[in-house]
């Protein structure tokens, strides 16, 4: 009686999960970071891109939903063994640049809905 390989399956699963994480993370990355300053304060924001994503299905939300994510970390920046202050203020970032996103998303996604087409290119910029 011979076993399946679940090995095979395993590194063959690892290998298209990391293809894809490459592959998003170099879609984000490729977006740099854009800072203004303003009445004293830095405004830091990342452009987005959704016009790939079928935002009528729940899997296209989904995946801007997680681009919007990975944006948000990205312009908070790392705070890993940082104060505590530090750490409370990248929470307080991601969750106001999330917010910012998701207002952002309600848009497009009502805007997909309506039949609307996007232009290529085209993008959302969120940040804090």
């Amino acid at each position: 009686m011979l076993a399946p390989a679940p090995a095979s399956f395993l590194s063959r699963s690892l290998a298209a999960a990391t293809a894809t994480a490459i592959l998003f993370s170099a879609s984000v990355q490729a977006n740099p970071i854009t800072s203004v300053e303003k009445d004293g304060r830095v405004y830091r924001s990342v452009d987005v891109r959704f016009v790939d994503l079928d935002l009528t299905t729940a899997q296209g939300v989904a995946a801007l939903e997680s681009r919007l994510k990975v944006a948000s970390q990205k312009v908070c920046g790392a705070a890993e063994r940082a104060p505590l202050q530090q750490q409370m203020d990248r929470r307080a970032c991601i969750q106001e640049t999330m917010a910012s996103g998701q207002r952002a998303m309600v848009t497009l996604v009502a805007r997909a809905e309506a039949g609307d087409h996007f232009k290529a290119g085209e993008r959302i910029a969120v940040g804090s």
